[in-house]
């Protein structure tokens, strides 16, 4: 007997979808929740999580929200270079556990997503988009990301977008030490970067953000300036490195901003760190000469392989998730075999009046205490026959949780 959980995933990732085609299934808030109020409308049960590595939609339910995910691929424009993932039961259940511990990031062991799908959920819970089901998976995949947070190297040595960022811009430059950096955007990824900075013992660091007030918010928590976005020219041109992040859909900084930046000073070389998606700066950029431009894909090529994360790390934390995959595994399949065990027993019940009606009658006359010593027989005889089967059930329940959670994720892509 097999209860695999009515829970799917389809969407695009780092692993199946470049930045450049990423970027065309951003979604700004406002879409989100236009999403899910349609969702909530239509009666369907669904979250998606969307961020710079991923668009994803989890469902449950009988509907089938693969075909409206083609449909919306090609509403966007992302024509053919990618391929569409698709996964069902507890294989799905697999990849939101391994996506929220960070097992499946640009960079491995990253912190962010684990927040990322935190409200992601939440907007659904808000929206009214979540059911029973969604609800025990993503609470359970959360938990399990802040166990693997809590309790394995992997989660005590945290990496992220923003460090990764700063050992990449590092290693470009031979060292930030008295190197003048820049910072485009105030949001997490940008407080990330002058937390990272720390360390290296820059020369100053300037944030500058569209709304002044969350920028100098961040600048005087972490010792930098603000300044303000019309002397970009300037900054860009006193500026070593350069981190844009910022919620913009699209290009910010120009190449021909950035050819200017540099021709002051034709010796000086200027690294610049896009970590946006949709990105900030003109991909062109990279044509610039005196500039070398970075994205989240040329993250993940240099700074992985130097992630510090050796076999045993990595299978701390998935040894930890199979246990909480297994966990829940179990107790959606104790859902559906309760209502069955329940139908069971009421059945008996009925069988126990029966037949002892039946043999009372055909025995005749009989005392009370005769009469219950016959009833008291029956019960007897069907909890006998009755609990082998109902023990073989959960068993086989907790059986069916176990090889799925141990069973290696099943990956079916589609091209669209």
């Amino acid at each position: 007997m097999s209860h695999e959980p009515s829970f799917h995933v389809v969407g695009v990732s780092h692993h199946t979808a470049g930045v450049e085609v990423r970027e065309q299934f951003a979604l700004t808030p406002t879409e989100s929740e236009a999403w899910l109020a349609a969702e909530r409308l239509a009666g369907r049960s669904a979250v998606l999580l969307s961020t710079c590595n991923r668009c994803e939609v989890y469902w449950t339910g009988e509907h089938d929200l693969g075909q409206w995910f083609e449909d919306f691929a090609r509403a966007r424009g992302a024509g053919r270079h990618h391929a569409v993932t698709r996964l069902d039961g507890s294989a799905a259940v697999r990849h939101l556990y391994t996506v929220t511990a960070g097992l499946d990031s640009q960079i491995l062991g990253e912190r962010e997503i684990l927040g990322q799908v935190r409200r992601a959920y939440q907007a659904a819970r808000t929206a009214g988009t979540t059911d029973r089901v969604l609800d025990a998976v993503f609470v359970g995949a959360l938990t399990a990301g802040r166990r693997v947070r809590r309790e394995t190297l992997l989660g005590r040595h945290p990496a992220s977008v923003s460090s990764a960022a700063v050992d990449v811009a590092a290693s470009a430059t031979g060292g930030l030490t008295g190197r003048r950096a820049l910072i485009l955007g105030a949001g997490s990824v940008a407080e990330g970067v002058l937390q990272a900075l720390g360390p290296h013992r820059v020369a100053g660091v300037a944030v500058v953000n569209r709304h002044r007030t969350r920028a100098e918010t961040l600048a005087a928590a972490w010792g930098a300036v603000v300044a303000a976005w019309s002397d970009l020219e300037a900054l860009l041109a006193a500026a070593d490195v350069v981190f844009v992040s910022t919620s913009s859909t699209r290009p910010l900084v120009g190449a021909g901003l950035l050819a200017e930046a540099v021709a002051a000073a034709p010796e000086r070389r200027l690294t610049v760190l896009d970590l946006s998606v949709p990105r900030n700066v003109e991909p062109s950029a990279r044509a610039v000469a005196g500039v070398r431009l970075f994205d989240l894909d040329d993250l993940q090529q240099l700074r992985c392989p130097a992630s510090g994360f050796d076999a045993p790390a990595i299978g701390e934390a998935e040894r930890l998730l199979r246990r909480e995959i297994e966990r829940l595994l179990r107790a959606l399949d104790a859902r559906e075999v309760a209502p069955r065990l329940a139908q069971l027993h009421r059945a008996a019940e009925r069988l126990v009046e029966e037949e002892s009606e039946r043999a009372l009658r055909e025995l005749g006359d009989l005392s009370e205490q005769e009469q219950q010593v016959v009833r008291a027989m029956a019960e007897r005889l069907v909890r006998r026959v009755l609990y082998p089967v109902s023990r073989a059930l959960r068993e086989e329940s907790a059986t069916e949780a176990h090889r799925h959670a141990a069973a290696p994720t099943e990956d079916v892509s589609l091209k669209v």
